[in-house]
């Protein structure tokens, strides 16, 4: 009987288990409006931190500190902000010219194509087709504009986001504080150590990768500008925010202007020499700059992080993807401090230290 009653207890605690999960990704989901903004600016919270307490060391009183940081983040971004929405406006808007490049560069192709084999290649159905017209029956930059949103949505969400981040920044202060006062004092010690622990990793790894994505796309400009390539702020901005994205995101970011250079100058070796140039950059940033800034802050399992990618992304999108390793470098760490969930954290640790 006991054993019947401890596999039962166990059937139930594994089912609900289960329910919970699946409840837990339901509400993800339905609650993105607030859910997504909320943990934008947690991430925000990470990098812009450091900012507030370099003022208060100069003095400066915490709430005045909060809202010169905030007004100063709030500006940042909304003007590259717009600076992505003008770019995607203006990309739709002139696409007519690209739409010729790209007949053409059909025409350069089928060209040297029987040039290369001695055999002609047929391209007249593509020269043919009305890509102004094809791409507008895909709905494509309607589908574009409409990701970014409308002007009025766009400052809603950043207001939201700022809200966010002004509460989050000024109430980190005075958390310790409530947490001695709301639990015994052993136990919350180890509460504020774990929150300090999870604090310090995640904002080292935000702060590295932070510094890292922005001279990534600074010098992106640089080298689209020596190209000559349209949209060179844009193209280094969209490099900037893909290189959170470990692994894909960087190749991805990279891959997208080299695509768009052929389509620009119809010309191989141009977006050849591009595409060498963001990869000698991305190595070098890959392989000598970020080791030297992050060294060991974290130790994730490449699957894990895959997996982590492809979840949070389909949740959330790109910003999904963007989040998701200081998500699950943040759980890993507060597994790593619970003993019962201790043996999670060893699955999703990578290599032992």
């Amino acid at each position: 009987m006991d054993k019947k009653s401890s596999t039962s207890n166990r059937l139930i605690n594994i089912s609900l288990g289960i329910i919970v999960i699946f409840l837990v990704v339901w509400v993800l989901i339905i609650g993105r409006t607030i859910i997504l903004p909320f943990m934008i600016a947690l991430f925000l919270t990470f990098i812009l931190d450091p900012v507030v307490s370099l003022l208060t060391r100069w003095k400066i009183p915490v709430s005045l500190a909060v809202f010169l940081t905030i007004l100063f983040a709030f500006i940042v971004l909304y003007l590259l902000g717009m600076l992505v929405y003008a770019n995607v406006q203006n990309f739709v808007e002139k696409f007519p010219e690209y739409e010729v490049q790209l007949q053409k560069s059909l025409g350069n192709f089928s060209v040297n194509f029987e040039e290369w084999f001695g055999k002609p290649l047929s391209l007249q159905g593509w020269k043919e087709i009305d890509w102004l017209d094809t791409l507008q029956s895909l709905s494509i930059p309607k589908r574009v504009l409409t990701s970014v949103g409308t002007f009025v949505t766009f400052i809603l969400k950043m207001l939201l986001v700022t809200i966010f981040v002004a509460y989050l920044l000024s109430g980190k202060r005075y958390i310790s504080k409530k947490i001695y006062l709301a639990f015994p004092e052993n136990q919350a010690k180890r509460i504020v150590d774990i929150i300090e622990n999870v604090t310090d990793q995640v904002q080292k790894y935000i702060g590295a990768k932070t510094l890292v994505s922005f001279i990534t796309g600074v010098i992106s400009i640089i080298i689209f500008y020596a190209f000559g390539l349209d949209f060179a702020i844009f193209w280094g901005f969209i490099i900037l925010l893909f290189n959170y994205i470990p692994n894909i995101g960087s190749i991805i970011a990279s891959l997208l202007p080299v695509l768009f250079s052929l389509l620009q100058f119809g010309s191989i070796p141009v977006a050849f020499w591009i595409m060498i140039s963001m990869i000698i950059l991305q190595l070098s940033m890959g392989n000598i700059l970020e080791p030297r800034l992050m060294g060991r802050t974290l130790n994730l399992s490449p699957l894990i992080v895959i997996l982590s990618l492809i979840f949070w992304g389909y949740i959330w999108g790109v910003a999904g993807m963007i989040l998701a390793v200081p998500i699950l470098a943040t759980l890993t760490i507060i597994f790593e401090n619970i003993e019962s969930l201790k043996p999670l954290s060893v699955f999703l640790r990578g290599k032992k230290q």
